[in-house]
């Protein structure tokens, strides 16, 4: 049977040692646009969802 921990008792998955951040790509634009105001993103109204991701995971 497959296990999906390691003998450390840590998870195993594809990403493991990778910092990929928060799955924006699941969530609506109403959303990612909200948080984006809520950062002070500006121009935040002209952009696409992409776009809005794109911005949100280049802030610190």
């Amino acid at each position: 049977m497959a296990s999906y921990t390691n003998l450390k008792g840590n998870s195993v998955s594809p990403n493991d040692g990778k910092r990929t951040g928060p799955r924006y790509e699941k969530w609506n634009r109403d959303d990612l646009y909200h948080l984006a105001k809520m950062r002070g993103i500006e121009e935040r109204a002209q952009m696409s969802t992409d776009e809005l991701i794109q911005a949100l995971r280049m802030q610190p």
